[in-house]
């Protein structure tokens, strides 16, 4: 199973890839941010940095499988709020946690900030992935082939 939330869509191409690739079903976080923008955006995305809250998750089995994969942004150096209300929420102590993150300028920072949040939820971490992204919608056809060799590369 794959959870994403995507603000922008990006998350959603690589998401989508990573579906592809695995086989698995995709499931949505939705947001209270999903709407805001600007200064309103920054505002609401730090905040749910310290204040996880105000998420959804579309057509989640009432149990989780083994292994699942969660795809998201970086906010404030930390995964999306979004990201941290589901591990926070959902219970993970028999799930096998993969991450995979999109940041502008990823580092070992968003990594640690990832591992932390698994280890404080009870849940076994995976493998934690690390996607630079830019200001463009990523190229479906070569996300998949760099998700593939990541994957293979795990």
């Amino acid at each position: 199973m794959i959870v994403y939330f995507s603000r922008s869509g990006k998350t959603e191409i690589i998401a989508q890839a990573l579906a592809a690739i695995t086989g698995l079903p995709l499931h949505t976080l939705a947001s209270d941010i999903d709407g805001a923008k600007g200064f309103s955006f920054a505002w609401k995305a730090l905040l749910s940095v310290v204040r996880v809250k105000g998420v959804a998750a579309t057509n989640l089995p009432d149990t989780l499988p083994a292994e699942i994969y969660l795809c998201g942004p970086v906010w404030a150096g930390e995964p999306a709020g979004p990201l941290k209300f589901f591990i926070q929420q959902a219970d993970l102590s028999r799930t096998r946690v993969h991450i995979l993150l999109t940041a502008r300028m990823p580092s070992e920072q968003h990594r640690t900030a990832a591992r932390n949040l698994l280890e404080r939820a009870g849940a076994q971490a995976g493998n934690i992935y690390l996607l630079a992204t830019n200001k463009e919608a990523p190229d479906p056809a070569l996300i998949k082939e760099h998700l593939q060799a990541l994957l293979e590369n795990a």
